[in-house]
């Protein structure tokens, strides 16, 4: 009996996406300058699957929203777009908003699940994968950028876990590419927190913008090492990039009052090299990811580690958004 009709039914499931209601291209005009608050925008399409192992594009959007929260004063802005984990909106990406608007940053926090009836996708990574978030990211930049308080040439991308593999696919020069035109203006630098590191792909090795890379030493979810080992690709091939690597850390080291636990339930794909002939697929090793994959990760909160975050973060915005 042969395996392969088992082997493309579970990659089929690895790669396939949530259904989500969709919503005109231009169904919203540019913001006011007093809008903040809960904003609805249109992801800029969706990548769906085509078989087991590849993704398309699709031209119909999805219906999202975000949290815009502005500083005191008149702007303009830079601003920092905030792209949450498996687990949706939560303790890391909402645990920024203070900080950054205390720094002078406009946030805008996305939720990439509740316009797709998802609710989490830790414990069942198929429903979503994070590429297929990298038209939110877009489309939040398209949205944010038409607000007469933020200066457009300075909106940043930041994303934790889930979300920071978004922010690394959305720092690829594919992606400017591709979704720039659209978006009408382009992030100006891209800070990935916990990203996965481990799928390699011809597009991640040249980057639009400075990508700021942070996680944690004893991260057992998205390892630190293939991230060091991307940071060091990129920076040997001239583009700026560079990681901190914080000590005594674990995964979501940023959220804040979670102590630090087992999650027996979630799925890992790290110490699983994943090869693909592009950053839409096909996956090249299939049977060896499928083979790989398993259960169980550590998270929790460092109080040291966030409060060096929060202020190297601020600092690097401060030269990357100047």
């Amino acid at each position: 009996m042969t395996r392969r009709p088992v082997f493309v039914a579970a990659l089929a499931a690895l790669l396939a996406g949530a259904c989500a209601p969709s919503m005109p291209r231009d169904a919203a005009g540019a913001l006011g300058s007093d809008a903040t608050g809960r904003l609805t925008f249109s992801t800029l399409g969706t990548l769906e699957r085509v078989d087991a192992s590849r993704l398309q594009r699709a031209d119909r959007g999805v219906g999202l929203t975000g949290e815009l929260r502005l500083p005191e004063g008149g702007g303009p802005f830079p601003a920092v777009v905030l792209m949450h984990g498996c687990g949706g909106l939560g303790n890391a990406e909402q645990g920024w908003v203070g900080p950054l608007g205390a720094a002078g940053y406009a946030t805008f926090v996305v939720d990439s699940f509740t316009g797709r009836g998802l609710t989490e996708v830790c414990t069942s990574s198929r429903a979503l994968l994070s590429v297929q978030r990298l038209p939110d990211a877009y489309g939040a930049l398209r949205r944010l950028a038409t607000h007469p308080r933020i200066d457009a040439r300075r909106i940043a991308l930041m994303g934790f876990s889930h979300g920071g593999s978004v922010t690394l696919f959305s720092a690829t020069a594919w992606a400017k590419e591709v979704y720039g035109r659209e978006a009408s203006a382009a992030f100006a630098a891209f800070l990935p927190f916990y990203p996965g590191c481990n799928s390699d792909y011809p597009e991640r090795r040249a980057v639009s913008a400075p990508v700021r890379t942070h996680i944690g030493e004893l991260d057992d979810w998205t390892p630190a090492a293939p991230c060091r080992e991307l940071v060091a690709t990129l920076k040997a091939d001239g583009f700026d990039a560079d990681i901190t690597v914080y000590p005594g850390a674990y995964h979501s080291f940023d959220n804040v009052g979670r102590r630090v636990v087992w999650l027996p339930r979630v799925d890992s794909a790290a110490g699983c090299p994943i090869r693909s002939a592009s950053i839409l697929g096909p996956v090249l090793n299939g049977p060896d990811v499928l083979g790989c994959l398993h259960k169980g990760a550590t998270l929790g909160w460092s109080p040291t580690a966030t409060e060096q975050a929060r202020r190297n973060v601020v600092a690097q915005l401060a030269t990357l958004l100047r």
